[in-house]
């Protein structure tokens, strides 16, 4: 008897605990703890209204919404700012990682950085491959279509330096 009251009393209290853990959780999402997925309605429709944004390409506005209190307003740009965000980053890879944006930032950084290596060399200048308009501007060849243009210069500027380089080092020496 002694020991079924020992099994009955524990029981019970596991169960109390697990049940407050539970509200625990219920309440940190509620409040925006911890994980930052919502289950309230201001979160959904700000993740639905930022993925919407994203994918038709306008600018991030998470203020813009019908809530009053300002946990909803909270929860509301939390969503906003999860949905916009995920699209975005996806579209960005996706249309940087193809290699059709790489791809074309490479080959015009490339020759251009090689035919004024070339040049250079042949002109009697010092190796400068960072020197110049199209390094500077590394946006020869860009169109909208290919993605984020910071991603397409970095490519540009890479290829443009190894072209230089190639360009500096393979060109005779021609003095005028």
């Amino acid at each position: 008897m002694k020991y079924l009251r020992a099994m009955m009393l524990g029981a019970a209290l596991m169960a109390c605990s697990v049940t407050w853990a539970t509200a625990q959780v219920g309440v940190g999402v509620q409040l925006g703890l911890g994980d930052d997925r919502d289950e309230r309605q201001a979160y959904r429709e700000g993740y639905r209204q930022g993925r919407w944004d994203a994918e038709h390409r306008r600018r991030a506005d998470a203020d813009d919404n019908r809530w009053r209190e300002s946990d909803d307003r909270r929860a509301y740009r939390q969503g906003y700012s999860r949905g916009y965000n995920e699209v975005s980053s996806y579209r960005n890879d996706r249309d940087w990682d193809d290699g059709y944006g790489q791809n074309t930032a490479r080959q015009y950084g490339y020759q251009d950085g090689y035919n004024n290596g070339l040049r250079d060399r042949q002109t009697g200048h010092s190796f400068r491959p960072t020197h110049g308009e199209s390094y500077e501007d590394a946006d020869h060849g860009y169109d909208r279509r290919l993605g984020d243009k910071r991603y397409y210069k970095q490519a540009y500027r890479e290829a443009y330096t190894n072209g230089y380089e190639r360009g500096y080092n393979s060109g005779g020496w021609y003095r005028r």
